[in-house]
């Protein structure tokens, strides 16, 4: 049992990621990316940088949740790193914005989070002005059961200023990036795979004009 963060740190080095490895060679577990929750009270930047480190160092791509509900230099550390993307970032510094742009790393904001946990909107407008990548997510988990993108798209729209086409992309392709399968998904292209829905409206808009109507999407296509 690790009852101190740096033994549950070092648990997850040397214990559960060398267990993870030896899954994925063997071809029993298909693991892409290394989280870590870097917040006051779970997982320090410093024990954070070890654990990512150690995950990139496995060819696994960095793609963590940090800035949260106190500032604590996610954001820099994951542009230092080469993040694929970065969730939440409600309390991201400009400096860390700037990091964010250089390495080209995606925010994956969360809309419902700030709004159900009355948390202070991430700088949307901001990121977008400095060059970072932005994408959408539900963030669907006890303390944000949503599992409806229109009403995310909606919420950002209203919330976080994005314009309806920012919105879109985010949830589309810039949500695919943040993933690394933009190759594949997220835009309707000839050779990408044909992930989309159809919607009862005379115009794409109305995806989140119409806030929360369940009746609007007819079809998923996948």
């Amino acid at each position: 049992t690790c009852s101190t963060e740096e033994q549950a740190t070092d648990d997850v080095i040397s214990v559960q990621l060398p267990a993870i490895q030896r899954l994925r060679e063997a071809g029993e577990l298909h693991v892409d990316n290394i989280d870590v929750f870097c917040e006051q009270g779970v997982f320090s930047i410093q024990s954070t940088r070890r654990i990512l480190i150690a995950g990139k160092n496995l060819g696994m791509e960095v793609n963590f949740h940090g800035d949260e509900l106190h500032y604590t230099g996610s954001a820099e550390l994951g542009g230092e790193l080469g993040a694929r993307a970065i969730s939440h970032l409600e309390e991201v510094s400009t400096a860390g914005m700037d990091a964010m742009s250089a390495a080209g790393t995606v925010a994956v904001l969360l809309p419902t989070t700030a709004y159900i946990l009355r948390l202070k909107h991430p700088p949307a407008r901001e990121m977008i002005e400095r060059d970072v990548p932005v994408a959408l997510g539900s963030d669907f988990n006890p303390n944000a059961f949503c599992m409806s993108m229109p009403m995310v798209m909606h919420l950002a729209c209203v919330n976080m200023k994005l314009t309806m086409p920012e919105a879109l992309v985010a949830c589309t392709i810039n949500a695919a990036a943040a993933l690394n399968r933009s190759e594949k998904h997220g835009s309707i292209e000839k050779g990408k795979m044909a992930d989309f829905v159809l919607i009862k409206a005379p115009r794409w808009e109305h995806l989140i004009y119409q806030f929360g109507d369940a009746t609007l999407i007819r079809h998923v296509i996948k």
